[in-house]
């Protein structure tokens, strides 16, 4: 055999791996969220022409938390929409998920027509943005639904709220 079919052989086996190394999936593992906000364990429904026409929506962004607790500014964070049933999906920005880890959980209830003093459009004015929200969810898995109960969050002080579990799907 000469030294350039040698070579070209390298050079195709070579290729080939590169080929199989670039195929394989590659950073952390993702999973695609499912959940649904209630209040008082009742779906919050968002219904009516406002909604239909995009004039009101409530956004839901995971923000992803370091092993401190704190929000890891390094990552992206993931914003999903309410649908009219109160659910949301959050499968990412390529539709694989997002990966698993640690969230803090946001919460904006926008709407075009409503102003606060400080112009935000939030109807619940603020009170389960990054900064204050009680809610923060260890993500693991698919079968995992999270339900963020607004209710029971917004009657109780804050030294009293309780981390929400995200809850196994039943069925």
């Amino acid at each position: 055999m000469s030294s350039l079919q040698h070579v070209i052989r390298i050079a195709v086996v070579l290729a080939i791996c590169g080929v199989l190394a670039g195929c394989g999936e590659r950073g952390p593992r993702r999973v695609i969220v499912k959940g649904r906000v209630v209040e008082g364990g009742k779906p919050l429904q968002l219904a009516g022409d406002q909604f239909k026409a995009g004039a009101v929506q409530v956004e839901v962004t995971f923000y992803p938390l370091d092993s401190a607790g704190n929000v890891d500014q390094s990552k992206r964070a993931y914003q999903a929409s309410l649908r009219e049933d109160g659910s949301f999906v959050q499968d990412g920005e390529t539709g694989k998920g997002i990966p698993v880890g640690k969230y803090k959980v946001a919460l904006a209830y926008r709407d075009m027509m409503y102003r606060t003093p400080t112009g935000q459009g939030d109807r619940w004015e603020g009170k389960f943005s990054l900064a204050k929200t009680p809610f923060t969810f260890d993500i693991q898995d698919a079968s995992q639904e999270i339900v963020i109960d607004i209710g029971s969050a917004a009657t109780k002080a804050p030294a009293e709220q309780a981390t929400p579990e995200a809850k196994p799907k039943e069925g």
